[in-house]
């Protein structure tokens, strides 16, 4: 190693000590530690370095005996990975190992970001609901069987029906709720389905007149807040007499953070129609 740092004499006294201490270390773990330090002074001390450099180095590096100790501490043998990564950083100069120790925060940071989005909880119904149209309402019963509820009005094939219900955002991240999952309508014989958000917030159990609220779509929710949510429909189809068919769950798409996800939002209660149609509504 003519002409290197290493043939200084301060170095050279250094590494015998090392050789030393590290004897008492386990054959592969000494050898990569001397490997690693090596690599590390080669590096850091260029061949013009004098000896006040060099001293100020493997003061930073510690004494051997010191090292010897710290790697009897860990002594359970490091990973191929580990063992790489050290490797790697050993023989990178201070700018390789602040890209380095930057790249790792930046996986980290992205990782525990994304983990967090992903465990963001679903958003929840609330107490707040009723048929949107009065003769819906005035019509509509209330049903109970197995501790589900069912509320029923009849169809009026070819005209408006719906339903509001109050959502809440238990996260703590923002929640946008996009439309429904995969653009589909679950309400069997629904045509020409919209489904919109209020915009004002407002307390639970609380949430005003609903006829005056402005509704809209996309629809935020910020965490922890309520707010209205009207799902409206052209009833279709054909029901016999004494039949119903309804809904009691949403499957939102909604976007959480910088990603999009479809959510299942249990309703509660079904929310049924009932036959018989109107007449002419079913084949003859």
């Amino acid at each position: 190693m003519s002409g290197t740092a290493l043939d200084r004499q301060v170095v050279r006294d250094y590494l015998r000590e090392l050789d030393a201490a590290f004897a008492t270390l386990p054959g592969q773990q000494g050898r990569e530690l001397k490997e690693q330090i090596r690599a590390h002074l080669e590096d850091t001390l260029g061949p013009d370095a004098d000896d006040q450099e060099a001293a100020a180095v493997l003061a930073r590096l510690g004494s051997p005996s010191d090292l010897a100790a710290e790697a009897k501490l860990g002594a359970a043998p490091a990973s191929a990975g580990t063992r790489w990564l050290r490797a790697l950083l050993a023989r990178l100069d201070w700018r390789g190992r602040a890209l380095a120790v930057a790249t790792v925060l930046a996986i980290v940071t992205l990782t525990w970001y994304f983990v967090s989005v992903s465990a963001a909880e679903v958003p929840t119904i609330g107490l707040s609901e009723g048929w949107w149209y009065s003769h819906d309402a005035r019509r509509a019963v209330m049903t109970s069987a197995d501790g589900a509820q069912q509320y029923t009005a009849p169809m009026r094939t070819g005209q408006r029906q719906g339903f509001f219900v109050d959502i809440n955002n238990p996260s703590d991240w923002t929640q946008t709720v996009l439309g429904f999952a995969g653009g589909d309508w679950q309400a069997p014989g629904a045509r020409y389905a919209q489904l919109e958000l209020g915009v004002r917030a407002y307390a639970h159990g609380w949430p005003g007149n609903p006829y005056t609220t402005r509704f809209s779509l996309p629809g935020v929710i910020p965490p922890h807040q309520w707010r209205l949510l009207r799902v409206m429909w052209i009833s279709g189809g054909c029901l016999p007499q004494g039949a119903a068919e309804g809904i009691d769950q949403l499957r939102l798409q909604v976007r959480v953070g910088w990603t999009s996800r479809a959510e299942v939002v249990p309703l509660g209660q079904g929310w049924y129609l009932s036959g018989p149609s109107s007449p002419g509504s079913c084949p003859q």
